[in-house]
C-alpha cells in the first residue's frame, strides 16, 4: 500500500455528492483560523493576487524585478503578463 493511511489527517469536510453524510477522503492540512483540518477542495486554496496593485507587490518579490520603480513594474506586467 502506497502512503501511510493509517497516520493520514483526513479533511473534516463532509461531500456534497453524499449529501453530507460521507467524510472527504483527501489529506487534511491544519487551518489556523478555524482549528480544523482542510483538505486543497474544502479549504479554498489560493490563487495568487488579483489586483494590478498585489500583482506589482508579488513581483517586486522576485530577484529581476526587487531594483524595479511601481511604474516600471506596471508597464512590464501590462506588456508581457496581462491577458487580453
Amino acid at each position: 500500500m502506497v502512503g501511510r493511511p493509517l497516520k493520514k489527517i483526513q479533511c473534516e469536510s463532509y461531500t456534497r455528492s453524499s449529501n453530507y453524510t460521507k467524510q472527504c477522503l483527501c489529506k487534511g492540512y491544519y487551518q489556523k483560523t478555524s482549528g480544523k483540518y482542510r483538505c486543497k477542495f474544502h479549504a479554498g486554496a489560493s490563487t495568487g493576487p488579483r489586483s494590478i496593485a498585489g500583482r506589482i507587490k508579488a513581483l517586486k518579490n522576485l530577484k529581476p524585478f526587487k531594483n524595479k520603480t511601481d511604474k516600471e513594474l506596471e508597464w512590464i506586467y501590462t506588456k508581457r503578463y496581462a491577458k487580453d
